[in-house]
């Protein structure tokens, strides 16, 4: 009999503290430090292996032309996916609205992959009960990128760390299971193009991409749902209302806010824009307000991983490090003239001749507008490369940045600050 095909329309992605191949248990995952992550389609998850030829060419009438092909070594797994950019309502910290009952702030959806990619803290301490949870995120929906100590409700984070947290990516690529063990997160992209959904773009590595099989298949089948080995169904443990489940995950959209249940919402990038200060040689700042036709953001670790090279061994990834944060955005916008306008904010650029304006420039980009629901992202020092024109029907100007920190907190990892608005 035909097996049946797995198809991506039944996939579901989980991101965990809980490594089922190294000795954990599904009754471990718990909403406190399992999360289902709602992908769109196009995600991938993969592990190739590095090559080596070897070639043999000698002279005569019957030569030795043969090649030999090893396998030198097994590369990190690369992982990737999208998803909605989708605020909670989770701001507060503490007692009142807007709050958790774990009293943690999460003011996105995804708020632990923005935790993974940006500070050196866990989103969670282990396996277990809800005070485990390690929010890094501020009251209000913020968070500074700056070094910061414990306050509340709130963990100590720095965004200057050698290695980047490590969690457990779970792939239910319908009926077949995988976990990327060691995963990390090393980049994610907003893209907010006016004519969709904000989206971000999530990157990352991890050392093992497993098939899991056995125990192992059916501790995560017990916790998200699906056929177990011996051909009996169990049903997914999402829970999102309350926080004493012995076991089970944290469902993506749901949220419990004061009490009650409630669903994210998404944004929509028509209503984005993007204010931008320059202070031009001697002269006041100029502040412009341009609604955009395109507006994007990119904020890289830079990981690199470590494999040994030693000669016969298939040599294996042993672990990671940072390299340069990077931080990086871009947006187009029709060419206006006047005051104020984006052709003045070109004129200026263009006519500036110190080589780096980043202390005299600053970019905030309004995904969504400045009405619930959106997503802000400061940055107080900007370098923008020259403005270009984009000739069309209508002439517009194309702009890149890359986000500095203010020479006042150099050192800091000061270079920008987030802020999400409460629910619609």
């Amino acid at each position: 009999m035909a097996t049946a095909l797995n198809l991506q329309r039944n996939s579901e992605v989980y991101m965990s503290t809980v490594d089922l191949t190294g000795g954990g248990d599904g009754a471990n995952m718990t909403p406190s430090n399992t999360w289902r992550v709602e992908v769109l389609a196009g995600y991938a998850a993969s592990q190739s292996a590095a090559t080596q030829d070897i070639t043999s060419l000698e002279s005569g009438a019957s030569p030795d032309r043969s090649t030999q092909r090893f396998n030198t070594s097994i590369n990190p797994t690369e992982w990737n996916f999208q998803t909605y950019l989708r605020p909670t309502g989770i701001t507060n910290t503490s007692g009142g609205t807007n709050v958790d009952p774990t009293g943690n702030s999460q003011p996105v959806a995804d708020w632990f992959l923005w935790q993974a990619l940006l500070s050196n803290t866990a989103f969670a301490a282990g396996v277990g009960a809800a005070s485990e949870l390690q929010s890094v995120w501020e009251a209000d929906g913020e968070f500074d990128l700056a070094t910061r100590a414990a306050s509340g409700n709130t963990r100590a984070h720095t965004s200057n760390f050698a290695t980047a947290t490590q969690y457990q990516m779970y792939f239910k690529m319908d009926n077949v299971y995988y976990q990327v063990k060691n995963a990390t997160v090393n980049e994610a992209s907003i893209d907010a193009a006016i004519d969709g959904i904000a989206t971000t773009s999530w990157s990352g590595l991890g050392t093992d991409f497993l098939e899991l099989t056995g125990s192992d298949r059916d501790n995560v089948v017990s916790v998200t749902g699906g056929v177990l080995n011996s051909g009996s169904s169990a049903t997914a443990n999402s829970y999102a209302d309350a926080n004493t489940a012995a076991h089970g995950y944290h469902a993506y959209a749901s949220y419990n806010v004061a009490g009650a249940v409630t669903t994210s919402a998404f944004i929509q990038n028509r209503l984005s824009s993007i204010e931008v200060t320059h202070t031009p040689e001697g002269q006041a700042a100029d502040t412009y307000t341009f609604p955009v036709t395109g507006l994007g953001f990119t904020y890289s670790n830079s990981l690199t991983y470590l494999t040994p090279e030693e000669l016969s061994t298939l040599n294996t990834p042993i672990g990671q490090f940072t390299g340069s944060r990077t931080i990086t955005g871009n947006f187009t916008a029709y060419l206006r003239a006047g005051d104020d306008q984006s052709a003045q904010f070109l004129r200026n650029i263009v006519n500036d001749t110190r080589i780096s304006i980043a202390q005299a420039s600053s970019a905030n980009l309004q995904i969504g507008g400045t009405t619930a629901p959106y997503f802000a992202i400061y940055m107080p020092a900007v370098q923008y490369n020259f403005p270009t024109h984009s000739v069309e029907d209508i002439i517009g100007i194309s702009v890149e940045f890359l986000a500095q920190e203010p020479t006042a907190t150099r050192g800091t990892g000061s270079e920008l600050t987030m802020f999400i608005s409460p629910n619609a």
